[in-house]
Parts: C-alpha cells; structure tokens; sequence
C-alpha cells in the first residue's frame, strides 16, 4: 500500500475538521433557533393570559409563579421569555442568525431602533454573545451617531441586506435512498419526499409555492422546477435544479423564465420583480462571473451537496478528532 503524501494528507485533515466543525455549528444554531421559536411563543401565550385578565392585579406575576412551579422552569427565564416576546412582538422581525444569548443582551435594550442597530450589526459583522456585550456596553450606537454613521433607517425587520444575502452558497441536502447515479427528477422527488429537510435547508424566510410550474412560451411548454417565495426580499424566487456542472445556457434559460414572469405575472408595489437560483453541483467561479456578466441582481447561482453523513458519523468524526488544535 503506497503511502499518503504528508501535504495532502494534513490539507485533507484541515478539510475534515472543517466540514465537521460547520456541522456541528450548524446542528447547534438550528437548535438554538428552535429554542428562540419556542420562548417566543411561550411569552405570546403568557401576555395573552395577561391581557384576558387585565382586571385582576398581578395576574401576570402570579402566573409566571405559578408556572415556575409546575414547570420546573427558573422565575427569572420565564420572566426573560416574557421581555422578549414585549421587546419583539412580530415573530417575523426575528433573525435566525441571533442566538438565545445573544437576543437576551438586545431585549434589555429599551430603544426599537437602537436595538435594531445592534441586530443588523451583530448580524453583518458575525459577532458573538461576549462581542455583543462589548459593543452595547461600549455604547457603539451613540458614537456612531456622533459620526454620523448610522442608517437613517435601521431596519426592524428579518430583510437581508442585499437580495443576495437570501441565498447560500451551497446547499445540503439529506436525501436518503437516493441512488448513486441519479436524475435531476429523481433528485426533485427526494427532495420532496423529505419535505421537511427540504424547507429547513433554504431557510425559515422561504416557503414553497409550487413545483413543475408550466409556462408557455412561442407555442412551447417549459417547467420551472421551483417556484419559491421569499418573505425577506419579499419577490418570488424561480429555481432551477441541475444534476451536472453550471454552464452559460442555464443563465439564459433562467433570465427567459425571470423576464416571463416580470411581464405576466403581476407584483404588489412593495414587492420586488421575480428573480432565480440555480442550484447545480458544481460552478466554477469564472464561468459564473463571466456568464452572469449584467445579469447578478437577476440570477444567482448556488451549489448543492447530498447525503451528508449520519448524526452517528459527525458524533464519532467529532469525539475523534483533536478540537483543541483546530481552535488555535
């Protein structure tokens, strides 16, 4: 058996231990997320009991009591819960990219657009919790304001800055059963089989409209294999799967389909004209660039990798693996 060559073999172990890492941040951020969701609704629940029994004095610090004690659950987070849902009574204006942690630092913040300032800030500079802190404590929003460097509008609302800010560079998809030779459409039907997996993958702002939508242009039937719509942007996103590598027809074939829909199908005034994503399992980075040349705010481009390792796999590649080292 020959031997591994040392530079690749390290190259390849950096890789690993990042593909693992991005694992498990992921695993612990859609947890995290979850959480958010759920203290969210459990706050919505405990001011509505509030607001049944507005006559009755104290009703919502006698409830919080009472639930503490029959939940097992500290006065002081059910308390918190509550702060949040007052802070953020839109569940839509929540950003999936902020923690438990890091909202439970922007809820004591009295100020909506200050608070705001904080979250698009925490958001494009991927801060954390103890960054976070650093900078309110700091009080970065009124120095800011000194300089004149704050927004005129700082938005309170779950929008991305850029259109592009919607979408991955790379999507994974768990289809299990899928064969090792398989078709766009065998792949569209295990995407869909797993629905779930599917939808959590694009993003909580996204929400599927249809499938194999038909068109008709010059006589001719066309497919789109998704139509989706984004709440964030807010317009409607036209996807295009592709089993192989990118090529410059797909641009073509897209900006068709985009220009159609921008000319028959009607928007609201304040949603954006229709835009699309192809999704394919390789695109080299110049021929995007030069394919996509005056059409970037139109058409974006994104990978797609399937069967990711099971649960079992990551738990083992982690309790193997050296952290300490990759953290240095």
């Amino acid at each position: 058996m020959s031997q591994v060559a040392p530079d690749d073999y390290d190259a390849l172990v950096r890789e690993v231990r990042g593909l693992l890492q991005s694992a498990r941040n992921r695993a612990y951020q859609a947890v995290d997320n979850i959480k958010v969701q759920a203290y969210w609704q459990v706050g919505e629940r405990i001011v509505r009991a509030e607001l049944e029994h507005r006559d009755r004095a104290d009703y919502g610090a006698r409830i919080v009591e009472q639930l503490a004690r029959d939940l097992g659950m500290a006065r002081r987070l059910l308390y918190e819960i509550v702060q949040f849902y007052r802070a953020y009574p839109i569940v839509h204006t929540l950003r999936a990219e902020l923690s438990w942690s890091q909202y439970g630092v922007l809820m004591r913040i009295e100020d909506a657009r200050e608070r705001a300032f904080y979250e698009d800030m925490a958001v494009r500079n991927g801060w954390s919790v103890r960054e976070v802190e650093q900078q309110v404590r700091s009080d970065l929003y009124a120095r800011s304001l000194r300089a004149g460097t704050v927004p005129l509008q700082v938005t309170t609302a779950a929008v991305p800055l850029r259109t592009e800010d919607a979408f991955r560079s790379v999507y994974q998809f768990e289809v299990p059963g899928l064969p090792a030779a398989f078709t766009e459409e065998e792949l569209e039907r295990a995407l869909f089989t797993h629905f779930e997996r599917l939808v959590a993958e694009l993003g909580r702002d996204f929400y599927i409209r249809r499938r194999q939508q038909p068109l008709t242009i010059d006589g001719q039937l066309h497919r789109i294999d998704l139509e989706l719509y984004c709440r964030a942007i807010p317009c409607i996103v036209l996807v295009d799967l592709k089993i192989g590598l990118f090529e410059d027809r797909d641009v073509g074939q897209m900006n068709k389909y985009i220009n159609y829909y921008r000319e028959r199908v009607p928007h609201y005034p304040w949603e954006k004209p229709a835009i699309g994503l192809i999704v394919c399992a390789r695109a080299g980075r110049e021929e995007v660039r030069y394919a996509l040349g005056g059409l970037e705010e139109k058409v974006f481009v994104a990978e797609y990798r399937v069967k990711l390792p099971s649960e079992e796999r990551i738990r083992t590649g982690l309790e193997a693996l050296d952290w300490s080292a990759g953290d240095a």
